[in-house]
């Protein structure tokens, strides 16, 4: 069950980390909940397939988590620009 769990959170967020992990952090909480949902609904059906879903969810939120307290990360804002439109949608740098 517990190695279950954790291959199937490494899967995921290898597959999430193709996304550019710098971005992807900036975004921990609904990524964390998309990724824990989708582990239930896949492993739904046995106690032993929630407890693999529970230690999955669990993996990748601690992963996200410490990730976004110790790494720079990019978040996408609205700024002013000096050229027309004036406004644009530009991925600004953050320190933890």
């Amino acid at each position: 069950m517990i190695i279950a769990g954790l291959l199937s959170a490494l899967g995921l967020l290898f597959l999430i980390f193709k996304f550019g992990v710098r971005r992807v952090i900036a975004f921990d909480i609904p990524i964390d909940i998309t990724v824990t949902a989708f582990l239930i609904y896949a492993f739904s059906g046995t106690y032993s397939g929630m407890f693999a879903a529970m230690v999955g969810g669990l993996i990748v939120s601690v992963t996200l988590f410490i990730m976004k307290r110790t790494m720079r990360r990019e978040e996408l804002k609205f700024v002013k620009t000096s050229t027309f439109p004036y406004r644009a949608w530009r991925w600004i740098g953050v320190q933890p």
